[in-house]
């Protein structure tokens, strides 16, 4: 065998050895991408906080079963839904953990992160409504958009046999993004608003708003708030023998679900029921909130998937048109870097929402 034959079989056996010790190379070797998680763990907005964490985590620990490119990292900073903590959260996770994208919650702590991930040229996807923040180069949302919310609610009001209503929405930002949506969606499918007030965050007392409500003899009441604003006011309402009320979402956050007992509400659609199940059983004690579970298991796993593609990930993501996840179809616009979703109408049994299959 001469010197040329030999050298060509070395080369190959070279290659063959490479790419075996390649394929097996233990996960502890492959390159680490961490990913940063700011959520509230402490303070009045735990409850979106805490189960974003877990379906962040819970996506983590499904990927960890696949054979991927990068090994997943998370790092969780609490933000107590404070903005300014918000802000240093991400500072700390972008230049002292040196993350490669960040996941966060709420529109507050959105907006708060938006304008950092852009300098630092790290993705960001904001679980809120809040669509401005993606408006934002690097950063993302994903969540029921305020235009299915509202349009999902008055067809299920008009469908109920309702033709006029009447809205009573606390002075809050994510309120208003619903209902600047709710009044064009109402003249397009023909629900008639005859009433439309607003009280603010601290209002304890609702006797005279509802008063003046009731004049209006709106055949569906529409209230739009937050706990514990939205506690006292739909027990006023009721007392005042007004019955007929729908709500937003935001009625799984009351720490007293059996208040809401037999009413319906839009909320984000569950495609895989068995997901909640299988939720509760990893996380035992902790509420699931399909606000921010599946969001956060999906907004993971986009995560992931544009970063195993290879280059630059931040335009894998934005080329992402069309997704399938826990939430059911997740669609964008090319140019846009707003993920949006379908709502479905839930109602409350017994203290719990159930999706009206």
């Amino acid at each position: 065998m001469n010197k040329k034959i030999i050298s060509v079989v070395v080369i190959i056996v070279v290659i063959i050895l490479g790419i075996w010790v390649f394929q097996n190379k233990p996960a502890g070797d492959k390159e680490v991408i961490k990913i940063g998680v700011v959520a509230p763990l402490t303070g009045s907005a735990t409850v979106f906080g805490t189960t974003l964490v877990k379906g962040v985590e819970m996506a983590a620990a499904d990927m960890s079963k696949n054979n991927t490119k990068y090994s997943y990292k998370v790092i969780v900073e609490d933000d107590e839904s404070t903005p300014a903590k918000s802000a240093s959260a991400a500072s700390k996770l972008i230049n002292v953990d040196k993350v490669k994208a960040i996941i966060s919650t709420t529109g507050g702590t959105g907006n708060a992160i938006k304008s950092i991930a852009e300098k630092a040229g790290v993705i960001h996807i904001s679980n809120s409504k809040d669509i401005s923040i993606g408006n934002v180069p690097y950063n993302y949302t994903n969540l029921m958009t305020p235009d299915k919310e509202v349009a999902a609610s008055i067809s299920e009001a008009l469908k109920r046999g309702n033709k006029t209503a009447a809205i009573l929405g606390q002075v809050h930002s994510g309120v208003a993004m619903l209902v600047k949506a709710f009044l064009p969606e109402a003249e397009k499918q023909g629900l008639k608003v005859v009433y439309n007030e607003s009280f603010t965050g601290d209002n304890r007392d609702f006797k005279t708003i509802i008063a003046k409500a009731k004049q209006s003899k709106a055949d569906i009441y529409f209230i739009l708030a937050y706990p514990p604003s939205l506690d006292i006011i739909t027990k006023e309402i009721v007392t005042a023998g007004v019955n007929n009320i729908s709500f937003t979402a935001t009625i799984t956050t009351s720490p007293n679900l059996s208040l809401y007992n037999g009413y319906w509400f839009p909320d984000c659609t569950l495609a895989d029921p068995a997901f909640k199940d299988r939720f509760e059983n990893l996380y035992p004690g902790v509420k699931f909130n399909v606000v921010t579970v599946p969001y956060a298991y999906d907004s993971f796993n986009m995560l992931v998937q544009s970063f195993e593609n290879g280059g630059d990930a931040n335009a894998n993501l934005k080329a992402i048109t069309e997704y399938s996840g826990k939430v059911g179809d997740i669609t964008k616009d090319a140019s846009s870097q707003n993920f949006k979703s379908s709502a479905s109408i839930w109602i409350m049994k017994n203290g719990v929402p159930e999706m009206v299959k």
